[in-house]
């Protein structure tokens, strides 16, 4: 069998099964050659798929044929997939993009079938391909990372995607193929039609320009692979600004409005599972997002129909909204003693019954006679006002707010404790100013009087579920003398001030264990309520070749993830590793990514 074109270091470690996407032109075959010639050393199945566009005619299926024929020979499995693709045309729609949305449409449904995980799928684009696709995307307005659209490894929804050809010319490849003995191959004659914009591209443009231009092709790829950097470095970036945004529900605003105009689309797109907003979405994002006042709630509409809501500081996604009469910004306070709007979380004590009345903004009793049964949270509304308590005249909620040193762009983030039945009458704001609404009666005779309300800041903490060099996860106890000693958890801290998360589990994984780790993806966030403090939990996958060395004298293990469930872990982390045992295989592969990509790093920790 030929020699591959390529080097298998380019196929992720732990991938079990390779998909490549082949049609019988020179690309593809080379393609399928060479993984053909490294699937025994990669330990991966490799299978073969050709879309059968019904387009051609015969050509198109004498295409199929060949396709089988050299399957054979290679004693590669090979599926063939009609898409018919001219009696699916969507109104609107050309032939090359309804190709295009139908493969992608077949692409979800064969691996939606695989059970050996995790999966790459082979495709084989060229660095010709790139140049093309870079014009193209260029006249269309794309940004860097549109440019760069085209890259040799990309992860997306658990499925590694590769392009092993793009270093090599359509030139390189053939004559590969050639050394290889293999001189015939399909040709696509589309292809030699000017009809559409790839072809014009391919066929005239750009062959004109090289003539006109000889150096043009070497700089053209020059220019790309610069370009490849600089989304690396934006995607990097971008990563880090999504972890700070994102909520429980959606993105914080306030956040989002912070952020770089470049980060901005990028951020959008890790929200949305790699789905690209349209751009007047995004204007009108902006828009939003320069308002001096965004408080309230509205729509932004999106192309595709859906649309997103943006309420009490987050942006939502349109289906994510709360379904039903029960009203999201409803609290009944009885049956819920703790509710967190923003960063900040309200609780109902109970009964007060006399005594030292509580000091400060942070905390408010109102008369339990007749207060109302049920509140709403909410932020600030233009034109809100509100009687303070201990005077007699009303006041704009956006002079407390400015007397109290709270800046526009956090109001929208505070909360505002309405009466539900009565939305117009303000009863608190939390950490700003009560009402003077339902003061406690002057008859001291009832053993219960008033209702004790108390805020406090949400508790931001990070977690780390490291991986070691066997896969094993490492879990740690509480120390003893500490809340809820005993039980186990994974490693982790509160983010101080002016600190990121990922800065955060860098230095409490160094404090607590003495270890340096390798940062990734977020793998979930959690939110719980122990009483005392309600803590949102931003959980990281992470990986470390180091041993730990707990220094606060608590108990570590290193714990496979099959058998995770049987850990007592505390109440904010065991939801954690019930998904951890449900998606042991694609944590598997993170983890077997991130060693790849660092492994210069982890071979030089002690």
């Amino acid at each position: 069998m030929p020699g591959p074109l390529f080097s298998g270091s380019l196929i992720p470690s732990g991938i079990r099964t390779v998909y490549a996407s082949f049609s019988g032109g020179a690309d593809s075959l080379a393609l399928l050659v060479s993984l053909a010639a490294l699937r025994e050393e990669g330990k991966w199945e490799l299978r073969a798929v050709h879309f059968e566009h019904g387009i051609r005619g015969a050509e198109s299926l004498a295409d199929a044929e060949f396709c089988r024929d050299v399957c054979d020979k290679l004693g590669v499995p090979l599926q063939v997939v009609p898409l018919n693709v001219p009696d699916k045309v969507r109104p609107g729609e050309g032939t090359e993009a309804a190709a295009r949305r139908l493969r992608q449409e077949a692409w979800q449904t064969i691996l939606g079938e695989t059970e050996k995980m995790p999966m790459a799928v082979a495709l084989g684009h060229n660095a010709d391909d790139r140049i093309e696709s870079l014009f193209l995307r260029l006249m269309r307005g794309s940004n860097m990372s549109g440019l760069h659209a085209l890259r040799a490894v990309r992860e997306f929804d658990g499925i590694v995607w590769l392009r092993p050809l793009l270093v090599f010319s359509r030139v390189e490849i053939e004559a590969y193929l050639a050394g290889c003995g293999m001189n015939s191959f399909r040709t696509d004659s589309t292809n030699l039609e000017n009809d559409y914009d790839r072809n014009r591209l391919r066929n005239v443009v750009l062959p004109a320009l090289y003539r006109e231009f000889p150096r043009a092709r070497a700089g053209i790829l020059t220019a790309l692979r610069a370009i490849e950097e600089d989304v690396a470095a934006l995607d990097n970036e971008a990563e880090q600004a999504f972890r700070l945004a994102v909520r429980p529900g959606g993105l914080e605003l306030d956040s989002l409005a912070k952020m770089p105009p470049a980060l901005l689309p990028r951020v959008l797109r890790l929200w949305l599972g790699g789905q690209i907003p349209d751009r007047h979405f995004i204007e009108r994002l902006r828009d939003l997002l320069d308002a001096p006042d965004r408080a309230g709630s509205g729509r932004i509409p999106a192309e595709n129909g859906e649309g997103f809501r943006w309420r009490n500081g987050l942006l939502r996604k349109a289906d994510d909204e709360p379904a039903g009469p029960e009203d999201p910004d409803l609290w009944d306070y009885r049956k819920t003693p703790a509710v967190r709007f923003g960063r900040t979380v309200l609780r109902f004590r109970g009964a007060f019954s006399g005594g030292e009345m509580p000091s400060g903004s942070d905390a408010a009793v109102f008369d339990a006679e007749t207060f109302p049964g049920r509140l709403r949270i909410a932020a600030r509304q233009p034109g809100d006002a509100m009687t303070p308590f201990g005077s007699t005249y009303s006041v704009s909620l956006k002079k407390l707010f400015t007397d109290a040193h709270v800046s526009a762009a956090e109001q929208p983030l505070r909360p505002v404790v309405r009466d539900a039945a009565e939305p117009t009458e303000i009863l608190w704001i939390p950490g700003v100013r009560r009402s003077s609404l339902y003061p406690l009666a002057a008859d001291s005779g009832k053993p219960s009087r008033g209702l004790l309300f108390s805020s406090e800041p949400l508790v931001d903490v990070t977690a780390a579920v490291i991986g070691g060099p066997d896969g094993r996860i490492l879990v740690c106890s509480r120390p003893a003398g500490t809340h809820m000693a005993g039980k186990w958890e994974f490693p982790g801290g509160k983010i101080e001030p002016e600190e990121t998360p990922e800065n955060c589990i860098r230095r409490e994984i160094r404090e607590e264990l003495g270890m340096e780790i390798a940062v990734g993806p977020v793998l979930t966030v959690m939110e719980h309520d122990y009483g005392v403090k309600y803590v949102r939990v931003t959980f990281f996958l992470a990986v470390s070749d180091n041993a730990p060395a707990a220094k606060d004298g608590q108990e570590f293990r290193w714990v496979p993830s099959d058998g995770i469930g049987s850990v007592d872990f505390l109440d904010a982390d065991r939801p954690v590793s019930e998904e951890i045992r449900k998606k042991s295989e694609k944590i598997s592969a993170i983890y077997n990514k991130m060693r790849h990509e660092n492994v210069k790093w982890l071979s030089k920790q002690p």
